[in-house]
């Protein structure tokens, strides 16, 4: 790992220890400028391609995931701003433990399952950017229903 303080290529381990799961705390050294600093590491999707809809692969990407989150709740400003990119990350931490190839669709419906908990009404939201709601017209008033 690059050192935060100069740069330099390689940094020393001088302690270590599970922090949270599935993280890790580190403690390191460099030994070029004799800064000590700490790192938590944890395991992410970065490497892992993923099925679109039209047959490509692209890397997993959680900007663009709480991106997406972020525009769900536009009826509230605050959980966009600040509870977005902990909500990717739980949704990320759950991918994870799939353990399976995931397609854009995994991802969506695991994603719309966790906003749905958290708050109903950005769940609408995300299902109708994500073409996840149908309408059923019944006689007399057309009504909604999840696909899930």
């Amino acid at each position: 790992m690059k050192c935060i303080n100069c740069f330099h290529v390689k940094t020393h381990v001088t302690n270590s220890r599970p922090h949270s799961k599935p993280s890790i705390w580190r403690r390191r050294t460099c030994p070029k400028c004799q800064t000590t600093f700490t790192t938590y590491e944890r395991p992410s999707l970065d490497e892992q391609a993923i099925l679109a809809h039209d047959g490509q692969t692209m890397p997993f990407n959680i900007g663009r995931l709480t991106i997406s989150i972020a525009r769900s709740f536009q009826h509230n400003l605050h959980a966009a701003r600040y509870d977005s990119l902990r909500l990717a990350e739980t949704i990320e931490a759950t991918l994870l433990k799939s353990g399976t190839p995931l397609s854009a669709d995994d991802i969506a419906a695991v994603t719309h399952a966790t906003i749905k908990r958290y708050d109903p009404v950005a769940a609408v939201q995300y299902a109708a950017q994500h073409d996840l709601l149908t309408t059923a017209r019944r006689p007399g008033r057309p009504s909604i229903t999840y696909e899930t």
